[in-house]
C-alpha cells in the first residue's frame, strides 16, 4: 500500500516506543453509513445491551461519549466490524488496507448483520456530535526553573523521530545518549551535549537498561510499523568512557514480537539473572520472563496479551521481585504480580482504561508523603482510527490506599500526552511533573512540554516553553543530572515533520532543558 506523506509521517512517529498504535495505524478515514439515517429506539436499546455482550471481550467496554459521532460512524465501528466477521461494515478501502490483520478476522461473523446494526445505532446515536472543549489556564510561556538549550545545527532537519534518549549517569563526566530512530543512528554526546561519537545500526533501539557497566539494549526490529514481525532482540551494547563503540551489538535472545523494554532481575530465586521482557507486538504480544538454561532461555508467559509497554520491579516481595506492568493496547490497563519465589505470578488488575486513552506511560512514586506508591499514569496515543483532540488525554495522579487499590485523585488534561516524569525539579521537597505531548492541538502548541510546579495539596502552577522555543512535539523525554552540579535537568526527543502550515520548517533531534533553580533534589 502506497501511503501519503503526511500517513507515513504519522505512522512511523506513531509506531516507535512510547508511541504505539492501541489498534491499527491510519490517518485515512472511510465511511460505510450515512449519518442521516435515523434508528428507531428500540434498535438502539438492543444495541446497548449488544454492545455489552460483544464489545468487552477483547477491553473494557467504551462508552458512546468517549468519541464523537463521525469517528464511531466512519473509522473505528467499521474497523470493529471487520474483527467480528461482519466485512461489509466498511469498504473495500479499509478491508484492503495492509494495517488489517486478516489472520484475526473471523471465518464466519461472529455477530449477524442485524445484531451489528442494532450495535451501530447504539454508539452513533448516543455519541456527541463534537467532543467537548477542554476549559483550562494557559499556562505561563516563560519556565523559571529551566533554560532551554537546543542542539547545534548538525542536529536540525526538516524531519526528527527520535527512539530513545538517555542521561548517562554511569559513567563520569555523565553523557547524553540519543537514537534517531530515521537514520538507525546511536548517538553519544559529553555533558555539554557535544557529540562524542555516532554509529549506524540496522535496526532501532527503544530502551537501554544500563546496570553494573554493561548496557542492555532493546530493539524493536528493522520495521517501525504496527506488525507482528519477531525481528526484536535483546542486544548488549559496550560504549567505552570516550563514547566509542566497542561491540554494535551482541544478541542475546531474539525472535521477539516487537519488544519495548527489558528488565534484569532473579525472578525465580535461582541466583541468576532473568530477563523481564515486554513485547508489545500488534494483535499479538506478551509480557513474559526469560530463563536462562544451558546456551538457551526457556520463556515463562506472564500475560498473553499484546500491547506491554512497561514494567517495574517491586521487590518489597522477600520471596521475589513483584512486577507492575502497563498494557496500552486493547485491554489497556495497570497490572500487578505477585512472585511466589519460584517465578510464577498471580495477577491483579489496578486500573484499567477504554482502548481511545491510548495509555502510553506510568510510574510508581509516593506522592502524598504516606509511605506508599501512588501511581503516575499518561495517556494520549493518538495514532489510531480515532485521531481526534480527546479531552481525557493527559496526567492522571491515583493515590494507594496502602493495599494497591487506587483511586482517581488529580488530572491535568493534554491532548495526545506520550510521557511524564515525577521529581523534584525545583528542589523544594516537594514532586513536581514534566510532561510532553506528541500530538497537541493545533490551537494550543504549548502542550508538547507542560511543567506543573507543586504548590502543595495537589495544586500546580502550569509553565510551558517561551515562544518560539525548538520543540513542537515530544517523542520521548529522560530526567538526570547531565552536568554533576545535583539538579535534575532533562532531555527531550522531537517527533517532528512539517504538517501544518504553522508549523516551523525544521527541528531538532533533541532539546535540553538545564536547570537553573536555586535548591538540588531531596
Amino acid at each position: 500500500m502506497r501511503l501519503s506523506n503526511k500517513t507515513i509521517v504519522i505512522t512511523c512517529l506513531a509506531l516507535v516506543v512510547v508511541l504505539l498504535v492501541q489498534c491499527n495505524s491510519s490517518t485515512k478515514k472511510t465511511s460505510s453509513s450515512d449519518s442521516s439515517i435515523q434508528y428507531s429506539a428500540d434498535d438502539v436499546t438492543k444495541g446497548q445491551a449488544l454492545a455489552a455482550n460483544y464489545c468487552q471481550t477483547c477491553h473494557k467496554l467504551p462508552d458512546p461519549s468517549l468519541l464523537n459521532k463521525p469517528t464511531w460512524e466512519r473509522s473505528v465501528l467499521p474497523l470493529m466490524g471487520i474483527y467480528l466477521g461482519v466485512t461489509s461494515a466498511a469498504q473495500a478501502s479499509m478491508l484492503n488496507s495492509a494495517d488489517i490483520n486478516k489472520d484475526y478476522i473471523p471465518v464466519t461473523p461472529s455477530i449477524s448483520i442485524e445484531k451489528w446494526k442494532q450495535i451501530v445505532a447504539y454508539y452513533v446515536t448516543k455519541s456527541p456530535a463534537h467532543m467537548p472543549t477542554v476549559t483550562r489556564i494557559e499556562p505561563i510561556h516563560q519556565l523559571p526553573f529551566f533554560k532551554v538549550e537546543p542542539a547545534s545545527a548538525e542536529w536540525v532537519s526538516p524531519k526528527a523521530l527520535t527512539s530513545f534518549v538517555k542521561i548517562d549517569e554511569s559513567v563520569s563526566p555523565h553523557r547524553l545518549i540519543v537514537f534517531d530512530g530515521l537514520a538507525n543512528n546511536l548517538i553519544i554526546l559529553n555533558d555539554k551535549a557535544q557529540k562524542l561519537n555516532s554509529f549506524n545500526l540496522n535496526s532501532t533501539i527503544v530502551n537501554m537498561l544500563f546496570n553494573k557497566n554493561r548496557i542492555t539494549a532493546t530493539v524493536i526490529g528493522t520495521n517501525l510499523h504496527a506488525n507482528d514481525f519477531k525481528q526484536g532482540n535483546i542486544t548488549d551494547i559496550g560504549i567505552d568512557k570516550l563514547g566509542v563503540v566497542s561491540s554494535k551489538g551482541n544478541a542475546i535472545i531474539e525472535g521477539l514480537n516487537r519488544p519495548l523494554s527489558v528488565d534484569i532481575a532473579d525472578l525465580n530465586h535461582d541466583g541468576k539473572e532473568d530477563y523481564l521482557i515486554a513485547q508489545f507486538g500488534k494483535m499479538a504480544g506478551k509480557l513474559s520472563w526469560f530463563e536462562k538454561k544451558g546456551d538457551k532461555f526457556d520463556e515463562h508467559v506472564i500475560r498473553d496479551k499484546p500491547g506491554c509497554l512497561k514494567t517495574i520491579f517491586d521487590y518489597s516481595n522477600k520471596k521475589g521481585p513483584n512486577i507492575w506492568a502497563l498494557f496500552g493496547q486493547g485491554d489497556e490497563g495497570v497490572f500487578f504480580y505477585t512472585n511466589d519465589g519460584k517465578g510464577n505470578f498471580e495477577e491483579k488488575r489496578v486500573l484499567s482504561f477504554p482502548p481511545s486513552y491510548g495509555s502510553i506511560s506510568f510510574d510508581l512514586v509516593d506522592f502524598n508523603g504516606d509511605g506508599f506508591k501512588d501511581i503516575i499514569y499518561a495517556c494520549g496515543d493518538n495514532a489510531d482510527y480515532s485521531q481526534i483532540l480527546k479531552p481525557y488525554h493527559g496526567v492522571y495522579i491515583y493515590l494507594n490506599d496502602g493495599k494497591n487499590n487506587f483511586t482517581q485523585k488529580y488530572f491535568y488534561p493534554i491532548r495526545g500526552c506520550n510521557k511524564a516524569i515525577v521529581k523534584d525539579f525545583d528542589g523544594d521537597g516537594d514532586l513536581d511533573i514534566a510532561a510532553i505531548s506528541e500530538y497537541p492541538g493545533s490551537r494550543t502548541p504549548w502542550e508538547a512540554f507542560v511543567y506543573l510546579e507543586n504548590k502543595g495539596n495537589f495544586n500546580f502552577q502550569t509553565y510551558t516553553l517561551p515562544k518560539g522555543a525548538p520543540f513542537a512535539r515530544g517523542m520521548t523525554m529522560d530526567a538526570g543530572d547531565i552536568d554533576g552540579d545535583g539538579k535534575i535537568d532533562l532531555l527531550l526527543g522531537a517527533g517532528f515533520a512539517k504538517l501544518e502550515p504553522t508549523d516551523p520548517d525544521t527541528q531538532p533531534l533533541f532539546v535540553v532543558l538545564k536547570n537553573i533553580s536555586r535548591g538540588k533534589a531531596k
